[in-house]
């Protein structure tokens, strides 16, 4: 057993044979036209998988652009080609989609989709309208046995218990040119990093918090690398401030260190107004450590718009980042074939392919990229220990916005 996942192996999530209860309720909010009550991982496909032959069909709605390759080229043909079931593909906006969820299920109609790939932040509207079935897919699933159990059942503070289920997984980084720093020398901590500012004038690229995400990502990781208050980082954490509390908290005294950071680096780097214009001064030379998205550095690698010689890191307090998630509906016309799509993503070498292709990161906890992937590839990653010891959530959308807002007020316009 390779060391990273012998240490994680006694947190691995594992599919018992039981059949699946409903998530916060006494009683399932969809009928598919079988018993759920009866279904468990052991006996999943040789039910479900007859049934969703016999539908032989199914809709999937996705909500990315970036993934539409990966899904049209790749992934739906595999399952297509595994089960003999074709998947009429549609993709749209995240909110629109969840909007015309509901407004179907109001009418009685059925759901336009037999599975989702929705954005996290419409977790919250899908689940209070009660058009996301509540079915613990990570107990049912067979293929998502081995997912890390507080991702999977737990989205932006939402406790749904495994119904939303993490297809995939990004976060922000540390991009650095080796040809000008070495990965011996370059800065892994806070500290390390302003100081490094500091005798390099403007070769530390960061994206504006407000520009885009690698920038408010960083802001958020200085947060939690600086705020020391016990109350005040449980706050940066607390899903239920309103707007109103968000701009209080980043207000308080206890987040004077993170603006006494930013103060003392905003005047010794470049600030850009978007991730791909901090990515392109790292590419031209004009910077030599920068802010990022593990997933959009290993995709300018792949293409050449970065050196062979760029490199990521974490740093050691930790670094946010994300992901969003596929989900089964309420009244999907196709519900067999539905399932075993959801299935059949979250698989191990479906997992592993996304990765490869997209970087886009799993929450399997039994992904190695070393083991499968070219020298190359694995140099365009974020080094999995680090990915797997120093990733952090995201703080809520709440304070994400009032960090970016009081930085532009109080920090950008002295």
């Amino acid at each position: 057993m390779k060391p990273i996942v012998a240490a994680i192996a006694g947190v691995l999530m594992t599919s018992a044979a039981f059949a699946v209860e409903p998530v916060g309720s006494n009683m399932f909010n969809t009928d598919p036209g079988f018993d759920l009550s009866s279904l468990d991982a052991s006996n999943f496909y040789s039910v479900i998988e007859p049934k969703a032959k016999e539908e032989g069909s199914l809709t999937f709605f996705d909500f990315t652009n970036s993934f539409g390759p990966l899904f049209s080229e790749h992934l739906i043909p595999e399952f297509e080609a595994k089960y003999g079931i074709t998947v009429d593909y549609i993709r749209g906006d995240s909110d629109a989609a969840t909007q015309q969820l509901i407004a179907a299920h109001n009418a009685g109609n059925p759901a336009p989709a037999d599975a989702y790939f929705i954005g996290s932040g419409s977790i919250g509207n899908l689940m209070s309208e009660s058009v996301m079935a509540n079915i613990p897919l990570v107990k049912l699933l067979p293929n998502a046995g081995n997912f890390d159990e507080r991702i999977a059942t737990v989205t932006r503070g939402f406790a749904h218990g495994g119904a939303y289920l993490p297809f995939h997984r990004n976060q922000t980084s540390i991009l650095y040119d080796t040809r000008v720093v070495s990965a011996a020398d370059v800065p892994d901590t806070l500290d390390g990093l302003l100081d490094w500012a500091k005798a390099h004038p403007s070769q530390f690229i960061v994206t504006s918090p407000k520009g885009g995400g690698s920038g408010s990502g960083f802001l958020q990781s200085i947060a939690f690398g600086k705020v020391t208050d016990a109350e005040c980082k449980a706050d940066l954490v607390n899903y239920k401030l309103s707007d109103d509390e968000a701009k209080a908290l980043v207000a308080k005294p206890c987040m004077t260190p993170v603006w006494d950071y930013y103060r003392e680096l905003l005047p010794v780097v470049e600030l850009t107004n978007g991730n791909s214009d901090t990515l392109n001064l790292i590419a031209n030379g004009a910077g030599a450590i920068g802010t990022a998205w593990e997933d959009m550095v290993y995709d300018f690698m792949g293409r050449g718009l970065l050196p062979p010689a760029a490199r990521q890191e974490l740093i050691v307090t930790g670094q946010v980042g994300g992901g969003d998630g596929m989900f089964f509906p309420v009244g999907g016309e196709h519900p067999a074939a539905g399932l075993l799509f959801i299935d059949f993503m979250m698989s191990h070498d479906v997992q592993l392919e996304k990765l490869q292709i997209n970087g886009s990161r799993s929450a399997r906890l039994d992904i190695d990229p070393a083991a499968s992937f070219t020298p190359e590839q694995v140099a365009r990653l974020i080094p999995t220990d680090q990915f797997m010891s120093r990733a952090l959530e995201s703080v809520p959308n709440t304070i994400n916005s009032a960090l970016g807002d009081y930085f532009v007020a109080n920090l950008l316009r002295q």
